[in-house]
């Protein structure tokens, strides 16, 4: 039988994007196998506790407080360096002390493949399991680093045709611009009016979704107060995981009317995207993806240095996103894009770039190369 029936994917608790990317290809496997089986790991599970937390919790405080050193860190190691030797030093002593009890548990699940969302442990993986099992390498941003890139796996999934480049021109062949993974609920986004009735938002305003990603970074609280004092719009502000930001939102705009805080993980962002007129949000591969199925005018905050620069890049060079000129003049830059015939422009291309149905082309080309591969050993 050449169906695939089992997979691993595993992430990494760096940011909350590689975790969103993951649970989504799972979700696309058992839409396409409702009896299949999907073991979901996060690889820094399997280190020291200790290491764990300084690895998941430098990249927060980096990317909220000093984004320049994420910046540095980004970029010094995309290239041959002393940097880049020393963190493929670490990773691979890592990987050599602590990747056994993570094929351990693969092996005890019983699984035909394994989908990495994140470089950690994902190519000495596919050197471990050359000639026993495929494993497949999945992009969560427009363009990649080059940790991600390896001609080691069986197949990698770009999120756009730059990253497909990127790797043909380290003579990586082996990959194609499936999109970025996002949940099966950005397929069929609710109408405008419903979703706001839904969410409890005014008909009669135009609607700007705020968000600082996941982990609530950026100029979300700059942009909001511009925002709140104009009474014509009506903010919906996310502030993510991030507990600081949302109670100065909290406190500062209490008496509001026309603005709304929430925190913590949305399960229905779906709703907010449809109900907004325009979204104004840092440009993590996560949050613009969903974004773009909604067709709707991207406005993007200050990018962490490294792969949100490279997404506002990609963004704006193709049309469907501008990025912020200033923060604390939000309010007049969204009232001039929506009184243009930019913002209908931007809102086609948004429609044309999107992959609503990324998960589920990997999915489907997981399949395809894992048949393929069984067929070969009979």
């Amino acid at each position: 039988m050449n169906k695939l029936r089992s997979i691993a994917v595993i992430y990494a608790s760096e940011g909350t994007g590689h975790r969103t990317a993951a649970l989504a290809l799972g979700e696309a496997f058992i839409a396409r196998v409702p009896d299949g089986k999907v073991c979901c790991f996060d690889i820094l599970d399997f280190i020291p506790h200790p290491l764990k937390i300084a690895v998941s919790q430098s990249y927060t405080a980096m990317a909220r407080y000093a984004p320049f050193l994420w910046g540095l860190s980004y970029w010094g190691s995309d290239k041959p360096s002393h940097l880049t030797s020393l963190v493929t030093w670490a990773h691979d002593r890592l990987c050599r002390a602590y990747l056994p009890r993570v094929l351990h548990e693969i092996q005890k699940c019983g699984v035909q493949t394994i989908i990495f969302t994140h470089y950690f442990g994902a190519a000495p993986t596919a050197r471990a399991m050359r000639g026993k099992m495929p494993i497949f390498c999945v992009d969560t941003d427009f363009e990649s680093h080059s940790f991600q890139r390896s001609a080691e796996f069986s197949w990698s999934f770009c999120g756009s045709e730059r990253a497909v480049r990127q790797r043909y021109c380290d003579g990586i062949t082996n990959s194609s611009a499936a999109g970025i993974p996002i949940a099966q609920k950005y397929k069929n986004l609710p109408d405008k009016a419903a979703a706001r009735d839904r969410l409890g938002l005014p008909q009669d305003k135009r609607i700007v979704l705020l968000s600082g990603g996941g982990i609530g970074a950026g100029p979300v609280f700059e942009a909001a107060k511009s925002l709140a004092a104009d009474e014509d719009i009506f903010t919906a502000a996310i502030c993510g995981n991030n507990k600081k930001l949302a109670a100065r939102m909290n406190s500062y705009f209490i008496g509001k009317k026309n603005i709304r805080t929430e925190e913590n993980f949305i399960s229905n962002m779906q709703d907010y995207y449809a109900a907004a007129d325009t979204a104004v949000i840092k440009p993590g591969g996560l949050s613009s993806s969903e974004a773009l199925c909604a067709g709707i005018p991207i406005l993007l905050t200050s990018p962490i240095p490294g792969q949100e620069e490279l997404n506002l890049s990609y963004l704006t060079e193709t049309g469907a996103a501008l990025a912020l000129r200033r923060s604390n003049n939000a309010a007049e830059e969204i009232r001039e894009l929506l009184a243009s015939d930019t913002a209908q422009k931007m809102s086609r291309i948004a429609l044309k770039i999107a992959k609503p149905n990324a998960a589920d082309t990997i999915i489907e080309k997981v399949n395809e190369i894992c048949a393929l591969l069984r067929s070969s050993e009979k």
